[in-house]
C-alpha cells in the first residue's frame, strides 16, 4: 500500500476521513460498530468527528481487510495488541518533563476545537 500522508491535524470531518482513506461513509460506520476500535464524536448538530488515531486505525484496518485480505477474527485481534497496549500506555502516568512543543500542538489543536464549536454554536 503506498504511504498515506495524513495532514498534521489532531481533528477530521467525516468527509476529510473519506476522502483520506478512499472509503465511503458506510463502511466507516459498519468498521466502527465490528471492530469497535474507533469511536468519532458526534456533535450536537449529528456531524462526526474522528481524531488523528481514529484515522490511523482505519487505514490500518483497511489495509489488514481489503490488502491483505486477512480474517475480521484476526484484526480484531491485530487491533488489541497494536493499539490496545498504545492507549494504555498513554494514560500511564510518566515522569518525563513537558515537551514544549507537544504542549504547543495541544494547544494549537483545542483552539481548532473551539473554532468548529464556535462556528456550531452559530447556526
Amino acid at each position: 500500500m503506498a504511504e498515506i500522508k495524513i495532514p498534521d491535524k489532531l481533528t477530521f470531518k467525516r468527509k476529510e476521513v473519506t476522502q483520506l482513506t478512499k472509503l465511503d461513509g458506510r463502511v466507516l460506520d459498519y468498521w466502527e460498530k465490528e471492530f469497535a476500535a474507533f469511536a468519532p464524536v458526534i456533535n450536537q448538530s449529528g456531524e462526526k468527528f474522528y481524531s488523528r488515531r481514529d484515522v490511523e486505525v482505519i487505514l490500518v484496518i483497511k489495509q489488514w481487510l481489503i490488502q491483505e485480505k486477512r480474517d475480521k477474527g484476526l484484526i480484531k485481534d491485530l487491533l488489541l495488541e497494536h493499539f490496545g497496549l498504545a492507549a494504555s500506555e498513554q494514560t500511564a502516568p510518566t515522569a518525563d518533563p513537558v515537551d514544549p512543543k507537544k504542549l504547543q500542538k495541544i494547544r494549537s489543536g483545542l483552539k481548532e476545537i473551539l473554532t468548529l464549536l464556535a462556528k456550531d454554536d452559530k447556526n
